[in-house]
């Protein structure tokens, strides 16, 4: 589900690590869908081959919104992504490892608040999860820290996917609404109502009300899963309300400018666009149009503040330069 509900469009939203581990000289030459793990509790990771594609919705996309042009073409440079969301077991260990204190204080936890839930965290969300479940309730600069984290034990340099990156490897070579075509069904990815939002649908294959262990539904072309549903993902960029000033060698949109919001976004006025981060690929209570993969969201919901903003639908995956 978005970070925020309501009748517009939804919002959302070094530390002492470990030493630095020994690690292998990166190999000559990784094909395109390698699959690798820099160690034995690092995230799965993928190559993700490089490529030019034109990023952003049609103007006749069902459900299209303003902020999803224009379409423009990106050149994208090779690297890994997360083959999944970063898991509850992964950020376990982070926290246990750098003795990290628990935030509190969550959106769209499973417990009978308005909002914000006063104890909801990533270990205390009001439902139940696995160690394979996608870690939520965590803050964009968690996501940050934890990559942080695996760049400190390997020596490679792990990051957050930028917009431009994820919406690539969401398409995954494809130019259709989702992945896998123009029509989304729950045999497809773990989503909510069909209209409105709501706690989730359990029905057919997907069986959750909330997440879904991460991998319980098929990989796109490039061996990513959960890339469209499950939780929203977080990723580097400021929010920038079009992409008329997007880069085009799909860098992260980083610039942070005064927002001159059209009416539908009022309420962001006399704030920067670094205020806001994006989140990409809708979640367990979102409808199918915020599924698709030109889809925007962004968090948080005004008046909250970046910094202590998390939510039951929303996680991360990482990214790691091939380069070094």
């Amino acid at each position: 589900m978005p970070a925020s509900h309501g009748s517009r469009m939804a919002v959302l939203i070094f530390l002492a690590g470990m030493p630095a581990a020994a690690s292998a000289a990166e190999p000559p030459h990784r094909s395109a869908g390698s699959v690798f793990r820099d160690c034995r509790d690092c995230p799965e990771m993928v190559v993700i081959p490089a490529g030019k594609f034109l990023m952003g919705a049609p103007d006749g996309e069902k459900d299209r919104t303003p902020l999803e042009g224009p379409v423009h073409e990106v050149t994208i440079a090779p690297f890994a992504a997360g083959r999944f969301d970063v898991t509850r077991g992964e950020w376990a260990k982070f926290v246990t490892a750098t003795k990290r204190p628990t935030r509190f204080g969550c959106a769209y936890t499973g417990r009978p608040v308005d909002f914000i839930d006063p104890k909801g965290s990533w270990s205390s969300l009001g439902f139940e999860q696995t160690g394979r479940d996608p870690v939520v309730c965590i803050t964009w600069q968690d996501s940050k820290d934890y990559a942080a984290w695996l760049s400190n034990r390997t020596g490679k340099h792990y990051r957050l996917l930028s917009e431009a990156e994820w919406e690539y490897a969401s398409r995954a070579g494809s130019t259709s609404t989702y992945p896998w075509g123009d029509r989304l069904d729950h045999s497809r990815a773990n989503y909510g109502p069909e209209t409105g939002y709501g706690k989730g649908v359990a029905t057919g294959k997907d069986r959750w009300v909330y997440t879904s262990p991460v991998g319980a539904f098929p990989a796109n072309a490039f061996g990513l899963f959960d890339m469209n549903g499950d939780v929203l993902q977080f990723v580097e960029d400021c929010l920038a309300l079009s992409y008329e000033q997007a880069p085009s060698d799909g860098s992260a949109y980083t610039r942070n400018v005064e927002l001159q919001p059209s009416a539908d976004f009022a309420d962001l006025k006399g704030s920067h666009s670094c205020d806001y981060r994006i989140a990409r690929g809708g979640d367990w209570g979102d409808p199918p149009g915020q599924l698709r993969s030109a889809f925007r969201n962004f968090g948080p919901p005004p008046p909250l503040k970046l910094e202590s903003f998390a939510s039951g639908g929303l996680g991360f995956r990482v990214a790691r330069d091939l380069s070094h």
